[in-house]
């Protein structure tokens, strides 16, 4: 992850946004637009009640992970240039085969879960992510080495609708083809990782909007799974969530 300038990939909505690689000095930035918009209004982060306001370990617990994720240097932002504020986010993260641990030793998502979450919400949130991970091996099932994971996608509410979303979605698969590639984005990517080559683009999608983004930009849904099936407080998530968002989708991008 560069310290600063990282790749322009574009400009938005004539000359109003761009959009870059996410850099050290736009990290803590980018991070508050999860705490205003993506730990709000998020499903499964109403069902597990981490948009309630005196859950703010469970908040800090997320922020962290997605620190540590912004380290391999493939998360992108979108900037508002008349105000100067960075408006959307889409925090990304590579998954290799070669990361997979030894026998007996857990996974990075499993290893954080365990040694640095420390609120219940965090960890029922975490728990979904590696359930719905682990009921299908994107890496073994399609013969990859390497895929891109979505983590988390945001944008706060007062600049929605008006297709940042999706615009982070289409240059987050435009990023990992150009890592693929050899290109210029592996400029911005970890030192260490730049050996990766993504050969697809992952996501849980988790809201009617984002399915209609896996839609539009044209990802394979692989798996759904209703919010009647998750738990957290007595409670089913979908209790918390309401009709509008019935399901979870597994989805990927083949580059």
């Amino acid at each position: 992850m560069k310290t600063q300038n990282g790749k322009l990939w574009s400009t938005l909505n004539d000359g109003k946004f761009e959009l870059r690689s996410m850099t050290l000095s736009d990290l803590e930035e980018s991070l508050k637009v999860l705490d205003n918009a993506f730990f709000i209004n998020e499903s499964v982060c109403k069902g597990c009640e981490i948009n309630l306001p005196h859950n703010s370990q469970a908040r800090e617990d997320l922020k962290e992970l997605s620190r540590i994720t912004a380290q391999d240097g493939v998360s992108l932002f979108v900037r508002h240039l008349e105000s100067g504020r960075i408006v959307a986010v889409a925090f990304n993260k590579l998954q290799a085969s070669d990361f997979a641990p030894p026998p007996g030793e857990d996974t990075f998502f499993v290893k954080f879960r365990n040694e640095q979450v420390k609120s219940p919400s965090a960890l029922r949130l975490m728990d979904y992510m590696i359930a719905e991970d682990a009921k299908i091996d994107v890496l073994a099932d399609y013969n990859m080495d390497c895929v891109c994971e979505l983590m988390f996608l945001a944008t706060l509410p007062e600049f929605g609708r008006l297709g940042l979303g999706t615009t982070l979605t289409k240059y987050t698969i435009e990023l990992s083809r150009d890592i693929l590639q050899g290109g210029h984005a592996l400029e911005n990517v970890a030192e260490e990782l730049r050996d990766k080559r993504p050969a697809a683009v992952n996501a849980l999608w988790t809201s009617e909007f984002t399915h209609n983004i896996g839609k539009a930009v044209g990802f394979k849904v692989l798996n759904k799974t209703p919010y009647t099936e998750f738990e957290f407080n007595g409670k089913r998530f979908d209790e918390r969530i309401g009709p509008q968002h019935k399901f979870s989708e597994l989805a990927m991008y083949k580059l």
